[in-house]
């Protein structure tokens, strides 16, 4: 994967193997964030930019969710995998909006992170319909 992605796309492109069969897959990348001491405000501000690529890339919008209480954590990103060609696009809408990539960022950004792909959303009964199978 190139270095620029894994300065831009957060969850997606982070860790985790991110390159899907079908782009129509129930997979999703779910990415717990937790910002550093002093760097809420700025992981915020490349949530927005990283949201601002994807979208001059057409790529789907991805959901946030923002902790109110409870555990450590900050953010949680969930998106689909990217596909083949989707880091290219993301690589060609950050250099049309004039955003050079820099691929310690997100790092610097946060205290810790944690990524899952995960499949549905379904239901117990669906689940235990597939295992019967």
């Amino acid at each position: 994967m190139k270095k620029f992605a894994l300065a831009l796309a957060v969850g997606s492109m982070l860790l985790t193997p991110q390159i899907a069969t079908a782009q129509d897959s129930t997979e999703r990348v779910v990415t717990v964030m937790h910002a550093a001491p002093g760097k809420y405000r700025e992981l915020v501000d490349f949530l927005v930019e990283t949201d601002r690529i994807r979208t001059e890339a057409s790529l789907a919008p991805r959901q946030i969710y923002r902790h109110h209480n409870g555990a450590n954590w900050d953010f949680l990103v969930v998106e689909a995998p990217l596909v083949a060609d989707e880091d290219d696009r993301m690589e060609a809408a950050a250099k049309k909006l004039g955003i050079k990539p820099n691929p310690g960022t997100f790092r610097n950004l946060v205290m810790d992170h944690e990524d899952t792909v995960v499949g549905g959303p379904t239901t117990a009964a669906a689940i235990l319909a597939e295992m019967n199978q």
